[in-house]
Formats: structure tokens, sequence, C-alpha cells
């Protein structure tokens, strides 16, 4: 999920609707996610068709858990901005989250069509094909993610779990060692999912979890 953005802001200028939304940025960055939804709500209040405001807004709904109203306010500043590749991703993690996976599906895919550059939505749309069990779809979008984005952790981190599935152990190790590397909290995470116990003990798989 991205964090709320500033763009609208610089729009705004020194209007009050603008201050609001600078108010809110301020305290979304501050974890302080109840007062940032009522900041955007009153910048929305004065200013109804800036669909910045609803966009982040829509973060700040979703990071507080309240994914009917985040989904609600991506689909208006869609109907207000026009395709967008960030709110389509937002937008689509908030179904992901919800268990909407065909419509987190169309949202990552449309996300990718406008932005193909981009690593995340890659990485979220890989996120839902391994849930739809579609496991070598899922290492496409894991892989073209890391080939935009080196350095991405979760990507490996996702990508070796789809290895291990497809008793890939060498790679799995790989891509393991990888993310540990750039975030040592993986190796935690790797130790309470079940997708690399049928690689435990094979000589390939060099990573000690």
């Amino acid at each position: 999920m991205d964090n709320v953005e500033g763009a609208d802001q610089q729009q705004a200028g020194g209007s009050e609707d603008g201050r609001y939304n600078t108010l809110g940025i301020t305290q979304a960055t501050q974890n302080m996610g109840r007062q940032a939804i009522a900041s955007f709500s009153k910048a929305i209040e004065l200013a109804p068709d800036n669909p910045g405001y609803y966009y982040n807004r829509g973060i700040a709904y979703s990071n507080d858990g309240a994914f009917g109203l985040a989904l609600q306010d991506f689909s208006k500043a869609l109907e207000l901005r026009g395709d967008d590749a960030d709110i389509y991703n937002n937008r689509g993690s908030v179904y992901l989250m919800s268990g909407d996976l065909d419509t987190a599906l169309a949202d990552f895919t449309r996300c990718i069509e406008l932005n193909p550059n981009q690593p995340e939505p890659y990485n979220n749309r890989g996120a839902v094909l391994a849930s739809q069990g579609e496991v070598a779809m899922a290492v496409m979008d894991f892989s073209r993610a890391i080939d935009i984005k080196p350095q991405y952790a979760e990507a490996h981190f996702n990508l070796a779990r789809m290895n291990a599935r497809m008793n890939q152990c060498n790679l799995a190790a790989a891509h393991l060692k990888e993310a540990i590397a750039l975030q040592p909290a993986y190796k935690q995470v790797a130790r309470a999912v079940g997708d690399f116990e049928a690689c435990k003990g094979q000589a390939e798989f060099t990573v000690d979890i």
C-alpha cells in the first residue's frame, strides 16, 4: 500500500482544502490514522471534485482496516481522475486483503497495462495468482518484479516460496537467501510458512531456517 500523496497538496496551494490535505498527510505519517481521515474528509467537503483527497483518504481507511470505505474512495478517485495506475494498484491491494481475488487480479492487471515498469503490481498480481494455485504464472510475475527492482525483498521471498512448491529447491534457496540478506526478518517468516518443508534436508537447499 502506498503512502498518502503530496501532489494534490501542491495543486491546492494555500487553499483551505489544501491545508486540510497537508494536515492529513502529516497525521498519516505520524500514525494518527483517525485524525488523518477526519482531515481528508474536511478537504473533500471543501473540494469534492479533487481526486487526490479521495485517494489519500482511501489509503488512510485501508490502513485503518476500513476496507469497504477505502474501496469507495479509490473508486471515486478513479471516477474523477480516470485511469491511474497507482489507484488501481492500491484498490487491488484492498480487494486482495478483502479476499476478492478476481477483482484484485483485474485491478493489478489494469495497473500493469497502464504502467508496465512498476514492480509492485507484478508482485501483488503474483500473490493473487499464487492464492489461486497458478504457480507458474505467479513465478513469471514475481520474476518480472525482480527484473525491474533487483533488491525487492518481498518478491524474492515470494518467488522462493513458489520455487519450493515446484520442488526447485536450489532456486528456492537462492531467492530466500537474497530476501533474508535484504530484509533479515524473512528468516523468521520462512520458518512460519510451510512452503519450505519439502526442501529442508535436501543438499541443494543451503539455507538454515
